[in-house]
């Protein structure tokens, strides 16, 4: 099914036939407390939509965006969002219970306070600046290739999460659970004397731990 401009209603009745929606327009739409579990869309814009409470379990979600939608206490389990826009989305007590998140843009999102963040959640590919994941339960994440840059990870459990090739420069880590954290191969940006204390715990590289050792004006001899 393809349009342009399309009601909540359309988007329940594809959702419960299982019918691909193509190049949706729905911004803003009230969608509050909606049933779309199982809904299938590629392309188009259901920006700053009101999706509180909403059932995406099971959701297909590719190339559009969800800019500045509030998806509070939503049910994304099992959905997977490929090259969405999220920036600026709100999860605070969202179900994300095997969710993949993949190539999505989600700039200054907030993931304050989501539910069911777990080993299986997935995050690959994502621009994650400025995004808000303090106190998030993170532990045994695997990170791939996400740009975490001056993002807030203050109080988050990030106990052995696997960062590969990820930035991050300028991410605020105070208070974060660091034990068995690879950030081996990983950007860490500018190297302070307050970066000890805040990667306390973490695996680092020998290179990584060089330049740590020389913010701290340590020298090291081979």
């Amino acid at each position: 099914m393809t349009s342009d401009v399309i009601t909540p209603e359309d988007l329940v009745a594809a959702a419960r036939a299982g019918q691909p929606l193509h190049d949706v327009r729905l911004d803003d739409g009230d969608l509050r407390e909606t049933d779309l579990a199982g809904l299938v869309v590629e392309g188009g814009s259901l920006a700053g939509a009101d999706l509180r409470g909403t059932r995406l379990d099971r959701a297909v979600l590719s190339r559009c965006s969800l800019a500045g939608a509030d998806l509070r206490e939503a049910d994304l389990t099992d959905a997977t969002l490929t090259g969405v826009d999220l920036s600026g989305a709100r999860f605070a007590g969202a179900t994300l219970g095997d969710t993949r998140f993949e190539g999505c843009r989600m700039i200054g999102t907030s993931l304050r306070g989501v539910r069911g963040l777990a080993a299986s959640f997935v995050l690959t590919g994502c621009n994650l600046q400025l995004a808000d994941l303090g106190n998030a339960g993170l532990r045994g994440l695997r990170v791939t290739e996400c740009d975490l840059s001056e993002a807030d990870l203050s109080g988050a459990d990030l106990r052995t999460v696997d960062f590969e090739r990820c930035r991050l420069r300028g991410t605020v880590l105070r208070a974060a659970r660091m034990e068995s954290a690879d950030l081996r191969g990983c950007d860490l940006g500018e190297v302070t004397p307050e970066t000890p204390g805040a990667l306390r715990g973490a695996v680092v590289s020998p290179v990584q731990a060089a330049a740590i050792c020389e913010a701290l004006g340590l020298t090291v001899l081979e």
